[in-house]
């Protein structure tokens, strides 16, 4: 009876040790998988970081290249001054620039190369009209009013036949007895372009192109504003 009862007790003794070691085996398993899981999730964290970072880097050397490559186009290509107006006995316009002239002919530089015309052809010769550029604000302008500011949106469109360089609309503010109260201006963005100097920005309005607005004008709170007067500005340079 007493070696039975010694017996069960190393038999449970033995069950407790034999089931701790696999608790244990089951606990570091579950750690590993656990810590694989992990690392492989950082792996993959690392893999689509990488993917980003290659294509922020593609990015930026098209972007890069880009305006190298157009500044060299603009450097190739060099387009004449539209100077002179030439009508001709039979209703004809040349329009270009005189680069030669004698008692019997002129040469005149165009854009598709240069043309001789005799003068016994020539009715009119006069000076080319500079084509310009015309930016207005198209629709209403929304006023919005705030104790110490006031906030105006519209859109604003070129309707010349020429490039708008850096257009700036600026508002100035009055009070009743028109004393200027606060002035502020913003340059519109439009569209990207860059000059032949190199220097690139976003503050162009090709012809036909409009673009929206808004400008915020600060001043003292509760300053007495009556009304406000508009005026619009741009640039025009040749390339």
């Amino acid at each position: 009876m007493k070696t039975h009862r010694i017996f069960t007790v190393a038999f449970i003794l033995l069950f407790l040790v034999a089931s701790r070691d696999l608790f244990a085996q089951a606990m570091s398993k579950s750690a590993l998988q656990k810590k694989f899981f992990e690392t492989d999730m950082t792996i993959d964290q690392l893999r689509k970081e990488l993917a980003e970072i290659r294509k922020q880097i593609h990015e930026l050397e098209i972007t890069a290249s880009v305006p190298s490559i157009r500044k060299e186009i603009n450097k190739m290509i060099q387009l004449p001054e539209m100077k002179h107006e030439i009508l001709l006995n039979n209703g004809t316009i040349v329009k270009g620039k005189i680069v030669y002239e004698d008692f019997d002919k002129i040469v005149v530089q165009t854009q598709i190369g240069e043309l001789t015309l005799s003068k016994k052809e020539i009715k009119v010769t006069r000076e080319a009209e500079r084509p310009q550029a015309k930016c207005v604000v198209v629709g209403p302008i929304t006023e919005k009013i705030y104790d110490n500011m006031r906030v105006y949106t519209g859109q604003l469109k070129n309707e010349g036949i020429r490039r708008a360089d850096f257009p700036k609309i600026i508002f100035y503010l009055y009070d009743e007895k028109t004393n200027l109260v606060a002035t502020d201006s913003m340059i519109v963005p439009g569209t990207y372009h860059m000059f032949l100097s190199g220097v690139q920005t976003d503050a162009t309005i090709e012809p036909g192109q409009t673009f929206p607005f808004e400008c915020s004008v600060s001043f003292h709170e509760k300053a007495p504003i009556s009304y406000y007067i508009k005026k619009i500005s741009w640039e025009e340079f040749d390339r």
